[in-house]
């Protein structure tokens, strides 16, 4: 496996790049990535919610409709992806009843079962993120759109099917905020608080400790129901509304310096409510709805980062990942697919040892004290010993 380091890219240097549009306009669908596609269900159109799912291939920049929920048609669902299959569930309907039944999605059998319900009760514009297979899922409204918002928050575990109580954002109630974990650990950010104010915080919730710290305020506008780009060791949040308009501004978050800088806009024609996925270390968005016109939109931009540029790698990347490649200024993630331990080894191109890498999981190569150039990557396992460059 070949890996280039690059060096430091100004924000700036972000570019928004049209891709196919979805065959059906939607907002308020539900987002999750699997197997290397992104689907997209539910969502409403022309006052309508419907309960199509279409999957986009991001190599072909293609849509391929795919098996219809065959629960109530909803928008503002919770939705996450853990261990392989897709979670939908809770939400709203076009009668404007509130849900609480969950489901599994299996993309290889490309069939949809019921599982255990939502313990608290229907809501909708609740925030969600995975960590170490677990979903975690919080706040969201069940009354009237002045409140009062919910503020707790529930773990789903896939392997057992059942919800248990997780550490609540020590704030006030919330809906339409957004969560994405990154780096191990959880994030939420912006939405609308009890106060009816849109708000501007970010917290990151730690799974090893159990506990929310606050982070450096999002510096745009508070607004509800943006859109979050996450790649391996930075993200991006923009759009959204306010009480009375559409934001486009989209904004670069690093964990590692907890500081925020601005990249262009967004390009679309809005993306309040709309869908935004990550497939590998590639970012795409779009949809959404226009609170001036009420129209639904299903146009998809890709956020390319500065220096993604394509590296061929050897077919055996489905044992070991190295992600991005190439390398951005925070470094690289290592992580396998193997069931068993494997000993991973980082080289320079003439053969001298850089790191290691022994457990399960990941690890997180930095790439700050590195010069820029190319380097090997040796791993040896139960199951494969392979060296690649």
């Amino acid at each position: 496996m070949l890996m280039a380091f690059s060096g430091s890219a100004s924000a700036q240097d972000f570019a928004w790049e049209s891709r196919t549009p979805m065959p059906a306009a939607r907002w308020g669908s539900g987002t999750f990535v699997t197997n290397g596609l992104a689907f997209v269900v539910g969502g409403r159109s022309n006052g309508i919610d419907y309960p199509q799912m279409w999957a986009y291939d991001p190599i072909a920049n293609s849509w391929q409709q795919m098996a219809d929920f065959p629960g109530t048609p909803r928008r503002l669902a919770t939705v996450f992806a853990a261990n392989g299959k897709g979670y939908y569930g809770l939400g709203i309907n076009s009668t404007s009843n509130y849900l609480s039944d969950f489901w599994e999605y299996d993309p290889i059998a490309n069939s949809w079962t019921q599982r255990a319900s939502f313990p608290a009760g229907p809501r909708y514009n609740t925030w969600q993120f995975v960590l170490n297979g677990i979903g975690y899922v919080g706040n969201g409204i069940n009354t009237v759109a002045s409140g009062p918002f919910l503020s707790d928050a529930y773990m789903y575990n896939p392997a057992t099917n059942m919800w248990t109580s997780a550490t609540p954002i020590p704030d006030q109630g919330r809906h339409g905020s957004i969560g994405f974990a990154m780096n191990g650990k959880g994030y939420v950010v912006c939405g609308r608080e009890n106060s009816l104010t849109f708000v501007q915080d970010i917290w990151a919730f730690d799974p090893g400790s159990s506990s929310w710290s606050a982070m450096a305020s999002f510096p745009g506008a508070g607004r509800s129901s943006p859109l979050a780009f996450v790649y391996y060791n930075d993200a991006v949040v923009g759009c959204g509304r306010d009480a009375s308009i559409n934001h486009y501004d989209a904004w670069l978050y690093r964990p590692t310096t907890n500081s925020w800088s601005s990249i262009p806009p967004y390009p679309g024609y809005t993306a309040m409510a709309g869908a935004s996925f990550s497939i590998g270390n590639r970012a795409f968005g779009g949809l959404g709805w226009d609170l001036s016109t009420d129209l639904s939109h299903a146009d998809l931009w890709e956020l390319v980062k500065p220096g993604n540029v394509s590296v061929e790698e050897n077919k055996i990347t489905s044992l070991v990942w190295a992600q991005p490649n190439p390398a951005d200024d925070d470094g690289f993630l290592l992580s396998s697919g193997l069931a068993s331990t494997m000993q991973v080894e980082v080289f320079t191109a003439d053969g001298r040892f850089i790191d290691q890498w022994g457990q399960l999981g990941a690890k997180h190569i930095r790439t700050d004290r590195l010069a820029a150039g190319c380097y090997l990557i040796k791993w040896q396992g139960a199951e494969s010993t392979a060296r690649s460059s």
